[in-house]
């Protein structure tokens, strides 16, 4: 372990990555993955992940606009990348001679693209969004399709749509759901197009959906797409995220502690500082409500969590020591410090806090069971 100056680092472990993506090729085996990489690849580091995921076989990628596609050809990640969101048309023919895929989800932006693209005398790869009930990007009808599918300037290479509720298990979710599939799949298969719509939620819940890909997401980076459902054995997290100890100090019983003196301690407590705060990721949302693990025991969050630092109760644990080191987010460790918990005491989703992990957090890349990389964005 590296000090990175006493302050924050998160672990990626890349052999439970690559072991989530063997355990979900079993779920999916007629089908090639397309992994989502999108948004740092849910704060992981969309690079390294895509290298590793590379090593396993997997050529297909989706983000969220140009500029990731850009990061992901700049660090040497093969395959083909689509790019969910609306991008700019003239940026389209800057970029037509990378492996880039693009998303047509109007007949208006279809008819753009290939009046452009016909006039450059080229064709686009694109896909065709459908909305089947997200009501977000998308075309909904037959009639439509059929409007894309004969715009000469654009070569359809698939299509897709997303699931609102793909993750529940709910009697009248799942009835949306396959009525989702039903409208998606009558117009796509019809017409030969190719098709991917499970989501994590759709390869773990809804396995028996026809396509020809599989988009994985969160499953892959070994998190829940919902808390309340089951989750295969062996898919793990491959994220944890990890602070020292900078300072120890003990105060008498009546101490206020931290920013609002909204925590005034009951006890001669002893404090110990950990150099990990909110614009680190670590949500300030869970003050007085967390713990994290220090020495294989939780120490609870007294106060307020600061910007960039916290203070915590480690008066009961042995041996406490400046710079022993602390896990903040964990799923492996005793303690209950999983992102699944803290999601669920400050009412949002393991994605989000994934994606908040502040960009001066390094990440250490662990491979073959050692660390290989150090990825620092300041």
């Amino acid at each position: 372990m590296k000090n990175f100056y006493w302050r924050t680092w998160a672990e990626i472990n890349l052999d439970v990555l690559k072991e989530n993506i063997r355990i979900i090729k079993a779920l999916a085996p007629e089908k090639e993955i397309i992994a989502i990489v999108k948004a740092n690849a849910y704060g992981h580091g969309d690079v390294h992940c895509a290298l590793t995921l590379n090593k396993c076989g997997i050529s297909h990628f989706a983000v969220s606009n140009l500029w990731e596609a850009q990061g992901l050809t700049e660090g040497g990640v093969k395959g083909d990348i689509l790019i969910f969101g609306y991008c700019d048309i003239p940026l389209i023919f800057e970029n037509l001679d990378k492996n880039y895929l693009f998303t047509v989800g109007t007949t208006e932006y279809a008819k753009e693209l290939s009046d452009a693209a016909l006039s450059r005398g080229v064709k686009v790869p694109v896909h065709i969004k459908f909305d089947t009930g997200m009501s977000r990007v998308g075309i909904s009808t037959a009639e439509e399709a059929d409007f894309i599918l004969a715009q000469k300037g654009l070569d359809c290479r698939a299509g897709y749509t997303h699931f609102a509720v793909a993750d529940s298990l709910l009697p009248s979710d799942i009835e949306f759901t396959d009525r989702q599939q039903k409208l998606f799949t009558d117009i796509c298969s019809s017409r030969g197009l190719k098709m991917h719509s499970q989501n994590s939620g759709g390869i773990l819940y809804h396995k028996d959906f026809g396509g020809d890909f599989v988009r994985s997401g969160i499953v892959m980076y070994g998190h829940k797409p919902s808390v309340d459902c089951p989750f295969p054995e062996g898919i793990k997290p491959i994220f944890r995220l990890m602070t020292v100890i900078s300072q120890i100090k003990t105060v008498p019983a009546g101490t206020s502690v931290s920013y609002g003196r909204t925590f005034t301690t009951s006890r001669e407590t002893k404090l110990a500082l950990i150099a990990c705060g909110y614009a680190d990721g670590f949500n300030r949302r869970l003050s007085g409500q967390w713990s994290p693990v220090v020495n294989g025991r939780p120490a609870p969050v007294c106060g307020r969590i600061c910007m960039d630092q916290t203070l915590i109760d480690v008066t009961d644990i042995p041996d406490v020591k400046v710079g022993d080191v602390v896990t903040v987010y964990s799923d492996e460790l005793e303690g209950g410090c999983s992102l699944e918990r803290a999601a669920e005491i400050i009412g949002t989703i393991n994605y989000e806090l994934l994606c908040a992990i502040g960009t001066r957090v390094p990440r250490i890349y662990i491979e073959d069971g050692k660390e290989t990389e150090v990825l620092r964005y300041v």
